[in-house]
């Protein structure tokens, strides 16, 4: 098989890869990327079917190489676009006509065109590892098909350097060339099917995100708390979460103003969170924090956070402002511990803030509890406790379980911000 019939078959798979881009770009608009890696192609594809007809000067080689340097200005577009950025900023579209320049700069300077050709074959090269390096340092994970298709992209540069500087009489004339154009056969193909691929995997974790994604919120959903579970995810304490008299929001500004105010709330919890807890909505007006923080203390200082980031002020809709606060309950997990076990505990301390009045944080496990407004205690206390932590000199702050005394001592009980919320005394 000679070099001419290999230009023509390298053409035909360029161009039918191309076109399968472009079918795929028509069928989802929204994926413009596709358009473009379907432009380089096709480009590429037609460069290849007129080559053999070129005159072989240094200047029309030249030519050639800015031709192709077109087509990778758009391949490199389409991956900017993948990347949610604007396809051809002005300093990319400069790129295009270099190779030619440097050919026409080099022949005239040193009188030598074949130099000047090989000079406009080394931009082209040079041009191509600058869209390498951006291809490969937007991947996002090691091993995936973005990598693949920048390291393909590579093995054609090094391919062509190899076959046109040789240094070696087997790759030189028409051996060369027969390498490099069999080489191209398998970077087309095997590019193609990575930018497929590439665009499939951002819809995959599209879907997938998703589906463990409240729609409303941004935060987990139940799906997402149990897919983050079996990834390994380590759930030392648990912030089960209410928001306060949200029927009477729904009611009162109806159910935009509900949904504001929920959204509201995600978005100020996920500025108190850490990047490795997790902000889950479990339904209605319920969230959970789960944190992989063993120490109970910071749990409930992190409980403290999300509370006061609730109450710091009001959310906002048409002019009129939704005042909101939260209750929670803590729960840490000894080990080994059923995690439904877990949340039972945290809702019985979201009970216990609850009916103390709310706007409040409850531990569990605490050997005592401390009542709200209008309440005395009776019986034997739960196992929860309503904490201050916005005043470390509180007894409580601390979490020292101490006695919880005789049931007609004079007790107080504290709002999120340390306000006193009631005093009781028989």
């Amino acid at each position: 098989m000679d070099n001419a019939t290999l230009h023509y078959t390298d053409a035909l798979v360029n161009v039918v890869c191309g076109l399968t881009c472009l079918s795929l770009w028509l069928n989802q608009r929204r994926d413009t990327c596709l358009a473009f890696w379907a432009c380089g192609l096709l480009i590429y594809g037609t460069l290849n079917f007129l080559f053999p007809f070129a005159p072989n000067t240094p200047v029309w080689n030249s030519f050639g190489f800015t031709i192709l340097n077109l087509a990778n200005i758009s391949i490199w577009g389409g991956y900017r676009i993948f990347d949610g950025k604007r396809a051809f900023p002005p300093t990319q579209l400069v790129l295009v006509p270099i190779p030619l320049a440097v050919c026409i700069l080099a022949g005239l300077l040193t009188g030598n065109w074949i130099a000047g050709a090989n000079a406009a074959l080394v931009s082209y090269c040079a041009l191509g590892v600058l869209q390498i390096v951006y291809v490969v340092r937007g991947r996002t994970s090691l091993f995936g098909p973005r990598l693949i298709s920048g390291l393909i992209i590579l093995m054609n540069i090094v391919t062509l350097l190899l076959s046109t500087f040789p240094g070696n009489p087997w790759l030189a004339g028409d051996g060369g060339e027969a390498l490099f154009l069999l080489s191209d056969h398998i970077v087309t193909i095997v590019f193609t099917l990575a930018v497929i691929a590439m665009v499939g995997e951002r819809d995959y974790r599209t879907i997938l995100q998703s589906a463990h994604r409240d729609h409303l919120t941004g935060a987990l959903n139940r799906s997402g708390l149990a897919d983050a579970i079996s990834q390994g995810a380590r759930l030392s304490a648990l912030l089960l979460i209410d928001l306060d008299h949200f029927k009477a929001v729904n009611d009162r500004f109806g159910h935009e103003g509900g949904d504001l105010v929920l959204r509201e709330f995600a978005r100020r919890a996920r500025g108190v969170i850490r990047s490795t807890d997790l902000l889950v909505r479990l339904g209605g007006e319920e969230f959970l924090i789960a944190t992989d923080n063993p120490s109970a203390m910071d749990a409930g200082i992190l409980a403290e956070r999300a509370c006061m980031a609730a109450r710091h002020q009001p959310a906002g809709i048409d002019g009129v402002s939704i005042p909101f606060t939260v209750s929670i309950g803590v729960a840490m997990r000894h080990t080994g511990e059923d995690l439904d076990r877990v949340i039972k505990r945290a809702d019985a301390a979201l009970y216990q803030a609850k009916a103390a009045g709310r706007d409040r944080i409850s531990l569990a496990d605490a050997h005592i509890t401390m009542p709200g407004p209008g309440q005395h205690e009776t019986g034997r206390a739960p196992p929860v406790r309503l904490v201050d932590l916005a005043r470390p000199e509180h007894p409580l702050a601390r979490f020292q379980h101490r006695d919880g005394g005789r049931p007609d001592r004079q007790r107080e009980s504290r709002t999120c911000d340390g306000h006193k919320a009631a005093r009781f005394g028989d």
